[in-house]
């Protein structure tokens, strides 16, 4: 491993001068020239209200372009974030947007770029990787989690008809028996389940951050959220459809909260479910709360995806279907004595909204 380390930072040496992590881009020009070949036209990458979002209004976050001869030739960027492991609090980041050109590839820019980020982070995160960058994470020392779980609970027949790719008979008679077991599970939730306060949110306090503090313990793997951090998530996302947030009240104080998503897949509306912080026995009764919302909006599905014991379990319990469609999980550490305790995988606490999994909502509202 110490050999491998040694290798990585000879590429970052190398290329470290021609690494430039500034917002906005001094030159500007030639990283969009870069974006539109290698993530394709309209992409958020260009978009300049996500890169203020992203970049000024969270100077936490990173984006490196490496620049020869006055044209952009890769960029790395990476979603900053306090991950707590052993009740500690470590720094680390979700390493997003790998890009090299073509003719730079198999030159080390790639190991150099990822290096950039092993210089500032003692931890580093991948989530939905490319075969390419997977290879190259495992060369490097990365470990491999498997990828994470994706849940689906279908709410209408008619949607099969609205796909943009139509299913087959035998994705449409699953899909019906999902359904009838879903509803019925949905008729009995409706007249039986403990009936709640909950009260849209508007602004993050500090009694949401309170809540996040709370559920952090020794034995969970999961990151620190200030109020800072939720309210430029979840209210000043630049997409046009915005996050709907909730928080369960008790005595006219937040107990718990989550954050839910309107979007499109395959041409149907579908529901996400990006962010749920409670403790175990109020979950029930938060999935209850969003399935209502979902089928007041009148969508086909909804989805979970992300790493969370406990709400996996209350899915399940709702008739939410475990689907193998999940994203690869990798993570990587500076510091060998974490690796052991980041492998336990069902230790992991983190939703769907922590990486940049859901930054694809912005191509599909413009």
């Amino acid at each position: 491993m110490n050999r491998q380390r040694e290798i990585i930072n000879k590429f970052y040496q190398s290329y470290k001068e021609t690494f430039y992590n500034d917002m906005p881009a001094k030159h500007m020009k030639p990283l969009q020239d870069f974006q539109k070949i290698e993530f394709g036209d309209d992409t958020y990458q260009q978009d300049i209200n996500f890169n203020n979002w992203m970049y000024n209004k969270n100077p936490s976050n990173d984006r490196y372009y490496c620049l020869q001869d006055n044209q952009v030739v890769g960029q790395q960027s990476a979603i900053a974030t306090e991950l707590i492991l052993n009740g500690k609090r470590i720094n680390a980041a979700y390493a997003i947007d790998l890009r090299v050109r073509p003719e730079w590839k198999m030159k080390g820019l790639g190991v150099a770029m990822i290096g950039a980020l092993m210089e500032k982070y003692d931890v580093l995160i991948g989530i939905g990787v490319s075969d390419e960058a997977y290879k190259m994470f495992m060369r490097q020392g990365w470990l491999d989690l498997g990828s994470t779980e994706t849940f689906i609970k279908p709410l209408d027949m008619s949607c099969l008809k609205k796909r943009t790719v139509k299913a087959s008979f035998s994705t449409s008679l699953k899909y019906f028996i999902a359904l009838l077991i879903s509803n019925l599970s949905n008729f009995y939730r409706k007249y039986f389940s403990r009936k709640s306060k909950f009260k849209k949110i508007l602004n993050f306090t500090k009694d949401h951050e309170k809540i996040v503090d709370d559920s952090l313990n020794k034995d969970i793997i999961s990151s620190r959220k200030t109020k800072e951090y939720l309210n430029w998530r979840f209210i000043d996302f630049p997409g046009i459809n915005k996050y709907e947030n909730y928080e369960l009240i008790d005595n006219n104080i937040p107990r718990a909260f989550f954050s839910i998503k309107k979007t499109q897949m395959n041409g149907t509306d579908i529901i996400i479910i990006s962010e749920i912080h409670a403790e175990k026995s109020d979950l029930p009764t938060i999935i209850d709360y969003i399935v209502e919302l979902s089928i007041q909006q009148q969508a086909c599905n909804i989805i979970y995806n992300g790493f969370d014991e406990d709400i996996q379990h209350t899915l399940k319990s709702r008739y939410f279907f475990h689907r193998h469609e999940g994203d690869r999980f990798v993570v990587y550490s500076s510091k060998p004595e974490l690796e052991a305790r980041l492998m336990e995988k069902g230790k992991w606490k983190l939703n769907y909204a922590d990486s940049d999994a859901e930054f694809f909502l912005l191509n599909d509202e413009k």
